[in-house]
């Protein structure tokens, strides 16, 4: 009896985040790999419980280049942002770890996700990064092999390099000559932890940036 009750709470714990996911317009792949749901009830999910008014549900392959998004200079800040982020909530490995994309999918690691999607979306006004950017980032930044996190040389600002490239390791502010940078990213020491945050919009706007 406890093994089927920890089996219903486990199914029920992973509908309830592919509902989530699917709030927030997430790909079936990325659903299925994050929730161990299959993708015959993720579909059924979206038809019952995601009217058509409510959010687009992307087709085709889930995005798999990071390096597109790295090119913008307009997502390259945000996803410094996402990335100091993820980190915080322990989305986003502190080491290298071996082959992400099978080991960190998970229920726990897909709710902490979750969180830290909503927390970005609540503070920042109409960030461009998709979940489906987000776990990309998480899971490609988690491997080590290119992109790592780092700190700005002039503000030790969060920042994403590529091990490989040839650009100086500078924040988008400070590359600009600006003094103002984001405190999302920049922040190295938080004062407040994920459960008990209470954003104002003074604290956290960046219109500026995004």
């Amino acid at each position: 009896m406890r093994i089927s009750n920890e089996r219903y709470s486990r199914d029920l714990q992973g509908i309830k985040l592919a509902h989530r996911m699917l709030k927030h317009e997430a790909r079936t792949k990325n659903i299925c790999a994050w929730t161990k749901v299959s993708a015959a009830r993720v579909r059924n999910l979206s038809r019952s419980y995601c009217p058509s008014d409510s959010g687009v549900r992307h087709r085709g392959p889930a995005p798999s280049c990071f390096a597109t998004v790295m090119t913008s200079p307009v997502l390259r800040p945000e996803a410094a942002a996402v990335a100091g982020l993820c980190r915080w909530f322990d989305v986003l490995p502190a080491a290298p770890c071996l082959d992400p994309w099978d080991t960190l999918p998970g229920l726990a690691r897909g709710e902490r996700l979750c969180d830290a999607f909503e927390l970005f979306r609540h503070i920042i006004p109409q960030p461009r990064l998709t979940l489906d950017q987000w776990i990309l980032l998480v899971l490609t930044v988690a491997d080590g092999g290119t992109w790592r996190i780092e700190g700005c040389m002039n503000c030790q600002a969060t920042i994403l390099t590529d091990r490989l490239g040839a650009w100086r390791r500078l924040c988008a502010g400070c590359r600009l000559g600006s003094k103002s940078l984001p405190d999302i990213a920049g922040t190295q020491n938080p004062t407040v932890h994920p459960g008990d945050w209470q954003p104002t919009e003074s604290q956290y706007r960046q219109e500026s940036l995004f």
